[in-house]
């Protein structure tokens, strides 16, 4: 899933793309770290990325912690978290799984739901990337890519209310509660920059849940 960037002016838009950009950079953060994920985390570039979106949400209260500002973890280390909270488990319990479907729900059911949603778009996952629809950081990206459209619309003057129902009916039925879980599991094993990370999203999108509903 790619978007293009927008040039965005007046209050509105602007908050548009402050809500794309954190769904983007979390999407990001839920990534297998690279060796320049890592470095932007640990230089803090990319806690920085990510109070500048939050300065730009239509609604106040989030906080981001240093999501992993100055870590003294080596790169590997950094990757060896990822792996053992995520993948295999390990001194912090069994893994949590980043695929809806491991969390409940029927796998093909859910696989089938999120598809539905995305090939309503016209998206098709990363051949790249060998994605499965039901990642965290997949879902994410979609609401990125739904907010980007928003925005779009916005700027066009186009109607935008399509957008919005997709965005509330994707979190109501399939992202809140799945990042409510993942928060639940890893936002209290204290691991650098993932446990922020988890609680931020959680907190996030029960907001823009809330927004969506009021809008």
């Amino acid at each position: 899933m790619k978007t293009d960037r927008l040039e965005l002016n007046g209050p509105e838009q602007t908050q548009i793309g402050g809500r794309s950009g954190l769904y983007s950079l979390i999407s990001k953060g839920f990534r297998f770290p690279t060796p320049e994920r890592y470095e932007s985390v640990k230089s803090g570039q990319f806690a920085d990325e990510v109070q500048q979106a939050l300065a730009q949400l239509p609604y106040n209260g989030l906080k981001a912690d240093p999501l992993g500002r100055g870590t003294g973890l080596s790169y590997e280390e950094f990757q060896s978290h990822y792996i053992e909270l995520f993948d295999v488990g390990g001194a912090h319990g069994p893994p949590c799984f980043l695929y809806e479907a491991e969390s409940g729900g029927g796998r093909m059911k859910v696989m089938e739901e999120i598809l539905r949603f995305y090939h309503h778009f016209g998206l098709r996952l990363s051949t790249e990337r060998r994605d499965r629809p039901d990642h965290l950081a997949s879902e994410l990206e979609f609401m990125h890519l739904l907010t980007f459209k928003e925005a779009e619309s916005l700027l066009q003057g186009k109607e935008r209310g399509a957008y919005q129902k997709a965005e509330r009916d994707f979190l109501r039925f399939h992202l809140n509660d799945f990042v409510a879980t993942v928060a639940e599991k890893v936002g209290g094993t204290g691991v650098p920059f993932y446990s922020g990370l988890a609680q931020l999203s959680a907190t996030f999108c029960q907001r823009e849940l809330a927004h969506l509903q009021a809008v």
